[in-house]
């Protein structure tokens, strides 16, 4: 069930977070005849170190093919109080996010890991952000310039072929980014993204859209005998997940939204002080200076295409 790789992480994740003595506690609970020493055939006097523990668990649970309880056991234990420390188990919504990638994802309600055939892109919460808790993210907010313009004179029928089409069209180019569609109404909505580098895969993914919208546009499937122009707003922070991800309320969710409706322009993209200050000279570059919106300093793309 685990290659190599995602045993090295739970390795480092347990050696991180918890000293010998700790382990072999974990190991008692899970398997209550558990002895590090007796297990690695070592003297009782012998000190072992947090990862050499480590691994001797990760073995012994392959041996009895109890990964997935071991993997049940971090994920509810992290953020409680274990042993008289509160857990932090770092990399483990990394390691989730892995383990997704091969069917399996946590079930909060039913409290176990579980396989099955949903696609990674269908789970908001990335297979391994918990309910309640806070996460650095970044939101987009992006729709379509004059829609209603465009529904009163294509009528519904045809605006809502184009709708499916730009929603599979952005969800195949979020999966290069790792991002989640959140909300969808049609007309717009908002785009996840979270783990690693967050910021600037919601970056690029938005350059990339706008970029790739004359694709879009010309396609011969294209319903339209006009194009299409995308607004989008992004902004950082931490949120709070849930899994109603469309009753999640965040500043960082209205500032963007904000600011795809207040500032930005057909074609462009607004981000807000904190996006701009992380993005990295490079990708700055495509940006100017708009000025104050809502008391914070924005920015507005130059023309991408």
């Amino acid at each position: 069930m685990l290659d190599i790789s995602l045993q090295q992480e739970v390795i480092e994740i347990l050696s991180a977070a918890f000293k010998a003595d700790e382990i072999n506690e974990i190991g008692v609970i899970l398997f209550k005849k558990f002895d590090l020493h007796q297990i690695s055939e070592t003297r009782s006097i012998e000190t072992l170190s947090s990862r050499r523990a480590a691994g001797i668990l990760m073995d012994y649970c392959i041996e009895k093919h109890k990964e997935i309880i071991l993997l049940e056991f971090l994920i509810q234990m992290n953020d409680t109080v274990f042993l008289g420390h509160t857990v932090n188990l770092e990399g483990l919504e990394s390691f989730f996010l892995k383990f997704s990638q091969i069917g399996y994802s946590y079930n909060p309600a039913k409290r176990k890991i579980v396989h099955g055939k949903e696609d990674p892109m269908d789970q908001k919460n990335w297979g391994a952000l918990k309910e309640g808790k806070s996460y650095g993210m970044t939101i987009l907010s992006l729709d379509i310039v004059e829609n209603s313009r465009l529904v009163k004179k294509y009528g519904t029928g045809k605006m809502k072929k184009l709708y499916a089409s730009l929603w599979i069209f952005l969800r195949e180019r979020l999966s290069v980014y790792n991002g989640r569609i959140w909300t969808w109404a049609g007309d717009g909505g908002l785009v996840a993204f979270a783990m690693k580098n967050h910021l600037i895969h919601g970056v690029k993914f938005a350059m990339e859209i706008q970029n790739l919208m004359i694709l879009f546009n010309y396609d011969p499937s294209y319903p339209l005998k006009e194009p299409i122009k995308l607004r989008i707003g992004i902004d950082t922070g931490k949120i709070l997940f849930s899994f109603s991800t469309g009753q999640i309320v965040s500043e960082v969710i209205n500032c963007a939204a904000h600011l795809e409706k207040g500032i930005c322009q057909p074609g462009l993209i607004a981000v807000s002080s904190r996006v701009y200050g992380e993005m990295g000279k490079g990708y700055s570059e495509f940006f100017k200076a708009y000025g104050d919106f809502e008391g914070d300093e924005s920015y507005l793309s130059n023309p991408l295409s």
